[in-house]
């Protein structure tokens, strides 16, 4: 973690960078933030705080790994979109995208986040990082722990905090083998996970679709475009989808505009119109026949009902506020 600031003041730029660029839509962290930070740790009670309950959706060049012990979320992890309760483990690779709207701000737990240089620093091969199956991009990023595994993961977070809280000058190499340390606790805990439900949950093809759906959702929705790019026949894609995610590849796509539809709805000050025309629909009479098939609404009534809960991007005088509203 760069020495020349604090804690408390990443976080502030944290903060700072939500609410200015917002108007992205997917706030590219690599870009915005001027500071490079390899490393962090938090209580996940003092983040919430700082940021007012609402992360952005967002993608990074860094691993988060966070133990949520008590609270309630609703967090969105590329194609997931899932409620966050007590004792939820979750694993997000980098670069994919990511956000979090706290219903509870008395939740509590741990946030770590990191990127590869951490370890490239402290002598680590990176292959202890980016080989383990929890930063696989297409696997399911959430699990509920049960109380053993989290006795054995809280201690773990806790020694990360003291130690970096420390003025030890071979810190950096304690937090790497305590990361490391956690980085296989969860990749056992996924895994059997896995044993237990029988379910094959990763696949390459399924993880490079991922990504050209990230980059591609506003311009293609065919089945066979994404099949055409990964090679392979449209009716074997929509078989490993569903073998891996639960979903076909169809779903997944409109899942995917469907969750960058609510996100505009709930946290810009776009008109429908506008959003329509972002999220590639031809017309606002398409986008709210879509968003109504999807979500038994119309893109004004999810606006006028959720939006009133929900984190709202405000024009004030030019500047853009995000505002929580805690009713």
């Amino acid at each position: 973690m760069n020495s020349n600031i604090s804690d408390s003041e990443i976080l502030e730029k944290y903060k700072e960078v939500f609410q200015r660029f917002m108007k992205d839509g997917i706030i590219d962290l690599d870009k915005r933030l001027k500071h490079k930070f390899n490393f962090q740790i938090y209580r996940l009670e003092t983040v919430i705080q700082k940021i007012n309950g609402v992360v952005p959706p967002n993608r990074q060049s860094s691993y988060y790994i966070t133990l949520f012990k008590k609270g309630s979320a609703e967090k969105s992890v590329g194609l997931y979109n899932f409620p966050i309760v007590n004792n939820t483990l979750l694993v997000i690779p980098q670069r994919v995208i990511h956000s979090t709207v706290y219903r509870s701000l008395k939740s509590s737990g741990y946030v770590l986040n990191f990127n590869i240089d951490f370890f490239l620093n402290n002598a680590f091969p990176r292959k202890h990082v980016i080989d383990k199956k929890v930063f696989k991009s297409s696997l399911r990023p959430y699990l509920s722990v049960s109380a053993a595994q989290r006795k054995k993961l809280e201690p773990i977070f806790e020694s990360i905090l003291s130690e970096n809280a420390s003025a030890h000058s071979d810190k950096n190499q304690m937090i790497a083998l305590k990361i490391l340390e956690l980085l296989i606790l969860c990749d056992r805990f996924f895994t059997d996970a896995e044993a237990m439900g029988k379910e094959n949950i990763y696949h390459p093809a399924i993880e490079k679709f991922n990504e050209l759906l990230e980059e591609n959702f506003t311009k293609e929705r065919s089945v066979q475009f994404y099949a055409d790019a990964l090679n392979v026949h449209p009716g074997h894609l929509n078989f490993l989808m569903k073998n891996n995610n639960g979903l076909n590849v169809k779903r997944a796509i409109d899942n995917r505009i469907l969750l960058e539809a609510k996100f505009l709805l709930t946290t810009s000050s776009y008109s429908i119109k506008e959003i329509a025309h972002r999220l590639g629909f031809p017309d606002v009479n398409y986008f709210s026949s879509f968003f109504r098939k999807m979500d038994q609404m119309s893109p004004r009534q999810y606006r006028a009902e959720v939006g009133e809960q929900s984190p709202r991007l405000q024009n004030t005088g030019g500047n853009n506020i995000l505002k929580f509203n805690n009713t």
